[in-house]
């Protein structure tokens, strides 16, 4: 059975239908998820690490996890207990990316819950991370498939490298949609690409099936984290779990604000974007460029592109088996570019 070249475009959805859609998506392997959550528990019984449970088990979509096992599922030849292993070792890095990231962006909140640095402190938060980076890789190395092991190595040096880009590139107003896509690239779609190629992997998919699965997972991440930027401008805090307009205070910016900064007049990019310049924003501030985003259609021309994005990642999955997924997928496509939390 083959994905559908569906059109997937924005639209407004309600909160409570866009959880039936995730939910919906998930169901296929919704058992394998509830034995990651098991794993990962089982992973983190030291009384030091046990610190991050209330993390690991409060919320998170297990999205990535869920890649995996749905590539492998639709395998002509899945390898269960491997899936589960390679699932788990993919949301504790996950985790782990969130505290690092939490402390780089001194967020307050993550799933709604404190971030781990504000419960715990920043020197446990760095070493909690890294605890579950080696968790994960220690996980990965008992398998059977060396080459799940080193793309996920690989992914782990495109996760730092667009991190590194991203602060690198903070206050730069000259910064490219180009530029932009790299860091997005490498600091997001990079594993969520590596996910649904060890889920091939481990799955049976022919050598041209993986290759056209890591591509999905490309593209999909590429739209998730444009979505996400344009989350940070429009989203409601109590829906997300986190802060909004954090990335905006530090100077990162996204494709609606690469797209603002085109469209306005030199003077009037001067004047809005003063307080970024100066170090010196006000939540006023931050709200007012926010609103000049949404009143020039910027934010829904990002969300267009991710839309564009994820009618690539469906083609990409034409006339590949999907051994009865393909439901699956167009559901994760449509929520990718339809979510509000």
């Amino acid at each position: 059975m083959s994905a559908a070249r569906a059109s997937v475009r924005p639209r407004r959805a309600a909160v409570p239908a866009e959880r039936a859609l995730l939910e919906e998506a998930l169901r296929p392997v919704q058992e394998g998820l509830e034995a990651v959550s098991q794993r990962m528990l089982s992973l983190l019984t030291d009384p030091v690490a046990r610190k991050v449970v209330y993390l690991v088990t409060g919320g998170g979509k297990r999205l990535r996890p869920a890649l995996v096992l749905l590539t492998g599922a639709s395998g002509p030849s899945p390898r269960r207990e491997a899936l589960i292993d390679t699932a788990t070792a993919v949301e504790l890095i996950h985790t782990a990316t969130l505290i690092h990231d939490d402390i780089i962006d001194e967020s307050q909140l993550r799933r709604s819950q404190p971030a781990f640095h504000e419960r715990w402190g920043t020197e446990r938060a760095v070493l909690m991370g890294d605890y579950l980076y080696a968790t994960a890789f220690a996980l990965l190395s008992q398998l059977d498939e060396p080459r799940v092991m080193r793309v996920m190595s690989e992914v782990c040096q495109q996760l730092c490298r667009g991190e590194l880009r991203e602060v690198e590139a903070r206050f730069r107003f000259d910064l490219t949609e180009g530029e932009y896509f790299d860091i997005i690239r490498d600091k997001t779609a990079s594993l969520v690409s590596g996910c649904c190629r060890s889920g091939a992997l481990l799955g049976g998919h022919t050598p041209e099936a993986t290759e056209r699965l890591a591509a999905f997972g490309m593209q999909f991440g590429l739209a998730f984290q444009i979505i996400d930027d344009c989350l940070d401008l429009t989203g409601d805090p109590r829906q997300l779990g986190k802060s909004i307009l954090a990335d905006l205070d530090k100077g990162a910016l996204s494709l609606p604000m690469i797209y603002l900064a085109r469209t306005l007049s030199a003077s009037e990019r001067t004047r809005l974007f003063a307080p970024l310049r100066r170090h010196a924003t006000t939540p006023t501030a931050l709200r007012h460029i926010a609103k000049a985003a949404h009143a020039h259609g910027t934010i829904a021309r990002a969300q267009a592109r991710a839309a564009t994005l994820i009618d690539g990642a469906l083609e990409a999955l034409a006339d590949t088996p999907m051994n009865g997924a393909a439901t699956a997928y167009r559901q994760l496509a449509q929520y990718a570019v339809t979510r509000r939390s």
